[in-house]
């Protein structure tokens, strides 16, 4: 993959991170124009798909790394996964492949990528079950659509089980260092992710409640982006 291709994509992430600045004021998470975080992060993740694909699917790419800013930046801030963006996502990103695939004659991967979404839904929705409070049923939800990708490119039913299980144990390791962390910042006396609907970090990692979201999105981002690495 050439420079200029990958520069290129960089320069229209940082138009799409500017262009979701309504988006995270419309949800109460806006970021002060000083701090250009959306539009680095999605610039970062434009360039990285760029690297790595080049055809349509470079475009599903690009709608996982949107959302996944998008959802990322509003989940530390205000501890929730809005419906109407991890619904436009899941749509979109079914339709690009969907279309894809059959375009391409590999109609196979999308019962792959339906696996995906089903088992890492599954998984979610046992755990926040068990445990409401630890597991959010936003997460439940994001999950459909990054089980989604993990399940696509992972390219078949078993590989699939395999994918998830590879993303979420990334993101679940992501999200232990992120729950200790806030634990240890707010046992100092200092605010880091404060719950708008707590206050306060809890006791201990089991009743500490900080957002999921973005370790899982940071899971699946690895498993999409480089499933040559990560699944074989």
């Amino acid at each position: 993959m050439t420079g200029f291709f990958i520069g290129v994509f960089a320069v229209l992430g940082l138009v799409a991170g500017y262009a979701l600045r309504p988006t995270l004021e419309r949800y109460d998470s806006a970021v002060p124009t000083k701090l250009p975080v959306p539009e680095v992060l999605t610039a970062a993740l434009f360039g990285l798909a760029a690297a790595q694909y080049e055809d349509w699917r470079l475009v599903a790419m690009l709608i996982l790394a949107v959302a996944s800013v998008a959802l990322s930046i509003i989940d530390l801030r205000q501890y929730r996964l809005p419906n109407p963006i991890v619904f436009s996502a899941l749509g979109a990103s079914a339709a690009v492949v969907v279309i894809g695939e059959i375009v391409d004659g590999d109609s196979g991967v999308i019962s792959a990528a339906v696996v995906g979404a089903l088992v890492y839904c599954g998984i979610l929705f046992v755990m926040h079950v068990i445990n409401p409070a630890g597991m959010g049923f936003g997460d439940v939800k994001l999950a459909l659509l990054l089980g989604l990708f993990v399940g696509w490119v992972a390219g078949s039913r078993l590989d699939a089980v395999r994918g998830v299980m590879i993303a979420l144990l990334i993101g679940s390791a992501l999200g232990v260092v992120l729950g200790f962390g806030r634990i240890a910042v707010n046992k100092l006396g200092l605010s880091f992710l404060p719950d708008p609907e707590e206050g306060s970090a809890g006791d201990g990692l089991r009743h500490t409640t900080f957002p999921f979201g973005p370790p899982l999105m940071v899971g699946t981002i690895l498993v999409a982006f480089y499933p040559a690495t990560l699944l074989g």
